[in-house]
């Protein structure tokens, strides 16, 4: 079966999928899951739990299925970012600062405030929160990346500052592993700190761009070896790889969003068979 997954997107739950790729065999992972109580993309496993809480020990169950997996030179590059309680405080918006998936935030049912950790305007710190959760899983935390974005969607609030970054925690399970450090300053990512714009990709609003990802693949991993993203949205770790000359694996529960990440692979391979797209290293 596990052949049966490389270099392809399959359609189906991340939870079930997971259990069946062989113990230290990815040598790298990337993905961006869905955060709590944000978009509804269709199908969710994650993301739509009632208690903050319920969405980081759940992620922390994901987590502990790719340490196994994850070769022991190997790294987990975790995107995610964190929310308000309630509303997120985009709902609220009005005008300019509204955005069409206002009302994915007002369907999300969630626990009542309890006015400690669970209180209107409180950021709930849930990046941190699966971090540690990760720590005491046995994960290294190597690096804290801040992914600051030039052209951030609009959060606009009148009491706050306005949000900008996302965290891209670098995980690996052994203190030898694969990193090229020379290769990281070639590229200008040897620092913790990138400034990429946010780039969508048709329907799926909420992908991050090509350029942040190749980078991470060209410094933690080798030719020919195997990326997974276990929440594939459109496909744009797959795409890296082929970029970059490694083989991928791709899980997507929402069936519209494997369509257009195959279509969107295919695309790219011919693109780079008729040498319109480098392959880069």
């Amino acid at each position: 079966m596990f052949s049966e997954f490389l270099n392809k997107i399959i359609c189906g739950k991340s939870e079930e999928l997971l259990k069946k790729i062989p113990n230290n065999s990815i040598h790298l992972v990337i993905t961006s899951p869905p955060y709590f109580g944000c978009r509804i993309y269709g199908n969710e496993t994650l993301g739509r739990e009632s208690h903050p809480l319920e969405y980081v020990q759940k992620m922390l169950s994901f987590t502990l299925d790719i340490k196994r997996i994850l070769h022991s030179e190997g790294s987990f590059y975790l995107n995610i970012g964190d929310v308000y309680f309630g509303t997120k405080g985009f709902s609220r918006n009005k005008g300019n600062y509204s955005r069409k998936t206002d009302q994915h935030y007002q369907e999300h049912l969630i626990v009542k405030p309890d006015g400690k950790y669970l209180q209107y305007k409180q950021l709930l710190m849930l990046p941190e929160r699966i971090a540690i959760g990760m720590q005491e899983q046995g994960y290294i935390l190597r690096n804290k990346i801040i992914w600051e974005k030039p052209n951030p969607l609009p959060s606009h609030s009148p009491d706050r500052r306005y949000p900008v970054y996302e965290y891209i925690f670098h995980f690996v399970k052994s203190q030898k592993y694969f990193f090229d450090l020379e290769i990281a300053k070639k590229l200008n990512n040897h620092r913790d700190i990138y400034k990429i714009n946010i780039e969508s990709f048709k329907e799926h609003q909420a992908s991050y761009p090509v350029s942040l990802i190749k980078p991470l693949i060209l410094t933690t991993s080798k030719k020919n070896d195997i990326v997974l993203d276990p929440f594939s949205g459109s496909g744009t770790t797959a795409v890296a790889s082929i970029l970059t000359n490694r083989n991928f694996i791709g899980f997507e529960v929402n069936e519209n969003y494997c369509k257009m990440a195959n279509k969107r692979i295919s695309e790219t391979i011919l693109s780079v068979q008729n040498q319109l797209l480098p392959n880069e290293f």
